[in-house]
């Protein structure tokens, strides 16, 4: 009978749209499960009050940790600069430093992360750029978990020159 009088629904959800600031990185716990790790960048579209240009508001970085068959897909597939689809949610890891300071930092644990673009298996020879030109809209593909892939048109290419990373 030690329970509230009330209890306070919590979530833990979030929806992240960017791109990779590098290649994803790849390694196995000491029970053989995948786990892969890349860093997505986002920003805004600002209109600038004096000039009345848009402008790209300074990014904001998010790390993303993929675990298990989906991070194998996302370190096989995902190269820097690629935009991804992230859902999942929020997690402080913490360690102790070199230096033995304690760290930690907010990551983004993934249940999904789907490609915006169409990507090959790595041992492809072509990269995702020539797969997709740049005035066609992409094609998205779905990486869930359960390992099933579909193709939609519904997102717009943005020309590698325009990356800022």
């Amino acid at each position: 009978m030690n329970q509230p009088m009330y209890q306070i629904p919590q979530q833990n959800s979030v929806i992240l749209v960017g791109r990779l600031t590098r290649d994803p990185e790849l390694k196995r716990t000491t029970t053989s499960k995948s786990i892969c790790r890349f860093d997505i960048a986002m920003s805004s579209r600002i209109k600038d009050q004096v000039t009345g240009e848009w402008k790209d508001s300074d990014p904001t970085y998010v790390p993303i940790v993929v675990w298990g068959d989906q991070a194998d897909r996302c370190a096989d597939r995902l190269k820097k600069g690629m935009p991804v689809y992230v859902e999942g949610r929020l997690k402080t890891s913490s360690w102790q430093a070199t230096d033995g300071s304690k760290r930690s930092r907010l990551e983004v644990v993934a249940s999904r992360v789907q490609f915006l673009v169409r990507v090959e298996a790595q041992g492809q020879s072509s990269s995702y750029q020539q797969q997709v030109p740049a005035q066609q809209p992409s094609k998205n593909v779905d990486t869930g978990e359960q390992g099933n892939e579909y193709v939609s048109d519904n997102v717009d290419v943005v020309d590698d020159e325009e990356v800022p990373f």
